[in-house]
């Protein structure tokens, strides 16, 4: 038998992580601004993976 996890999601859970990607999106801003294009395009890129894994790591799986 595989443990099962459950996770609640709260309204207050949903503005923080809105909150911290309102933030990453000022800090890439920045980044873009005032060192180089390219260094911000890697961290987007970094940032799409991270949200992607989290998703994958809450998405209940196929089996």
């Amino acid at each position: 038998m595989k443990p099962v996890v459950h996770v609640e999601l709260t309204g207050k859970a949903i503005k923080t992580v809105l909150l911290l990607l309102a933030i990453a999106t000022a800090i890439l801003t920045l980044v873009w601004l005032l060192i180089s294009p390219a260094y911000a395009i890697a961290g987007g890129i970094g940032v799409v993976l991270l949200v992607r894994g989290l998703y994958a790591l809450f998405t209940p799986s196929t089996e």
